[in-house]
């Protein structure tokens, strides 16, 4: 009896997500062709930047620079947010959907060996608002280490009372939470607001919420700023210049060559991917890279390279002999529904993850380094829907699912997901062809450097220590211990074991950055190197990633990049610090309202 209604709910589940789907769709068909609220179309106007992606740096420098008085003209190649996006706990039905670009890497040499054709999907927000629409909402500032010996010569900061995110910590959670903390503080692990405290710890997650909705920076673009124009669908291909001086863009909106053009500055916000992409299309990049492609070239400047990525692993991997309450059957139910939307409270506020923890890695050196290893719990596994929407988001092939997880579908797994905050591998970006239609070739050589792995090991080897706690223990917990198909020449649970199962379950952490690095590409202003008027400010400039997840530290970069423009005695200034100097001083003199 209790088979059959699982099978029940596991059918209704298909058919919501069918629905679910198409209603997206239709969404953005109908943003397309019928909603005029983003489409201001006259060709060749003028104005003082052109910002390109409204992602969570470039809707916050928007909002920014035209309240200043700036005529600003925002263009982003996905349409407007429909109805029924803010719903947190829907977070993963939008990824792979027409919100999404869709990415995915070239095959994999030595990682991602589980998933179809050794490729990892590469979810990037195509929407107002971009990946912070699409991301899991996790609220991480990091670690101090990250961002030492700030800039003494940027004096201006942003008033540490503006914010431009609601960060929300009284989330609705499961008994999964609190019995992951108090496991971590039997290990002698700090419990506590590791973004307060900035230490290594374990902390409830912080959301990136209001009144149990999303909030993502988009938001900040209210239709009464005078100075503000914002254009979606709009698909820009190449940036406009003069003698190495941004003029504007050229974009296409329903098949309709547009230019726009900028007296002050273009400003790139298309992200770790887009900009680069962009930079090359219109002659900065590689020489050899471009002239193979018979791209002009205006500038040579390492665009593309340095491409690094948080990695985990771990799905899965934990069971309890207990049911939490964020499964299917509770997300279907009716009264969570009314609870969410009458309320603003239940499961449905939840985007997946509850806790999050940063620790060192036996490779780290404690005292001096960051940490090395975080941990994201999730309460709800991907074999908890049968198959059914998350291994295909995540690109996991059917033998895998069928023969590994698919065991685990009426158990109640957990994932306690090691990732890998500072690889040592890294990849590139290349163009494909010079057709801005063309998806860029993205490389990030995922475990090409073998401490990678180990750093990857270390963290099972804690989350095996965690679920041996006594406060994991009243949960049941217990490591799964079925043989990963691929890997059964190994003895279970010794280091070749997990080496094979880590390059076999290898998945992006949704953090792409560096391939416009200040130091590289950009200076500390944000200006691509070598040019004048043209600058760069999103994930791709970023010369390390920070110990966590990377949207707090966008969203920083883009208020400090606001406050310099708008106050341009900065940019006259030629500063001598060093290119993580300056990622320091943005970050903590851009304090977050908590």
């Amino acid at each position: 009896m209790i088979f059959i209604l699982k099978y029940s709910v596991f059918i209704i589940y298909g058919i919501l997500i069918f629905f679910f789907v198409n209603y997206l769709k239709f969404a953005d068909i109908y943003d397309k062709y019928f909603n005029w609220s983003y489409n201001d179309m006259e060709n060749s106007k003028l104005y003082d930047y052109v910002i390109v992606g409204a992602g969570s740096a470039g809707s916050v420098i928007a909002a920014r620079l035209s309240k200043a008085g700036e005529k600003t003209l925002l263009l982003e190649a996905g349409g407007a947010v429909p109805p029924f996006l803010n719903i947190p706990v829907l977070t993963p039905l939008l990824q792979q959907s027409v919100f999404d670009w869709q990415h995915v890497t070239v095959p994999q040499k030595h990682a991602c060996k589980g998933l179809i054709n050794n490729q990892s999907k590469w979810p990037m927000g195509k929407i107002l608002g971009g990946s912070g629409r699409l991301n899991y909402m996790a609220y991480v500032r990091g670690h101090i280490a990250d961002y030492t010996n700030w800039c003494p010569d940027l004096e201006e900061s942003v008033d540490k009372e503006t914010s431009s995110l609601n960060v929300h910590c009284d989330n609705w959670y499961t008994d999964l939470s609190d019995a992951i903390l108090n496991g971590a503080a039997e290990l002698g692990q700090n419990v506590g607001n590791i973004n307060r405290d900035l230490n290594i710890g374990f902390m409830k997650v912080e959301l990136t919420s209001k009144d149990g909705e999303r909030w993502s920076t988009d938001r900040l673009l209210h239709r009464d700023i005078e100075k503000l124009t914002v254009i979606a669908n709009a698909h820009v291909n190449k940036v406009l210049l003069k003698e190495k001086k941004a003029v504007g863009v050229e974009f296409e909106k329903l098949g309709t060559q547009l230019k726009a053009f900028a007296t002050k500055g273009v400003i790139l916000c298309a992200g770790a991917v887009g900009t680069p992409k962009l930079l090359m299309l219109s002659g900065i990049g590689p020489r050899d890279h471009l002239k193979g492609l018979k791209i002009k070239v205006v500038q040579n400047l390492p665009v593309g390279q340095n491409l690094v990525d948080h990695i985990l692993t771990g799905l899965d991997l934990v069971v309890l002999n207990t049911t939490l309450p964020l499964n299917i059957l509770n997300v279907l139910n009716p009264l969570s529904a009314f609870n969410y939307f009458f309320h603003g409270k239940g499961p449905w506020t939840s985007a997946g993850i509850e806790v999050v923890g940063t620790l060192h890695s036996t490779k780290s050196n404690r005292k001096l380094d960051p940490p090395d290893i975080q941990l994201m719990v999730m309460p709800v596994g991907i074999s908890q829907d049968g198959g059914i929407a998350l291994r295909k988001i995540m690109g996991i092939s059917d033998e895998v699912f069928r023969d590994y997880f698919s065991p685990l579908t009426h158990e109640t797994a957990v994932s306690i997901l090691p990732v890998l905050l500072h690889p040592k591998s890294s990849g590139e970006i290349r163009l494909q062809s010079s057709d801005p239609a063309a998806p860029p070739i993205i490389d990030p050589k995922y475990l090409s450097v073998q401490e990678d792995v180990e750093v990857l090991i270390d963290g099972i080897q804690f989350v095996k220590k965690l679920i041996r706690t006594r406060a994991m223990q009243k949960l049941g917990a217990t490591l799964y211990t079925k043989h990963y198909p691929s890997c059964k020449e190994f003895s279970f649970d010794t280091s070749e074991y997990w080496e094979c199962y880590v390059r076999h379950v290898t998945l992006t952490s949704y953090h792409p950055a560096g391939t416009c690095r200040i130091g590289s590409v950009v200076d500390e202003f944000f200006r691509v190197y070598s040019t004048e008027n043209l600058y760069v400010v999103d994930a791709s400039v970023l010369p390390v990633l920070p110990s966590g997840n990377i949207n707090a530290v966008v969203v920083m970069c883009a208020e400090k990049a606001a406050r310099l423009l708008i106050n341009k005695k900065f940019l006259k200034q030629r500063s001598q610090c060093h290119m993580t100097d300056f990622i320091q001083y943005l970050f903590y003199a851009s304090q977050v309202k908590n």
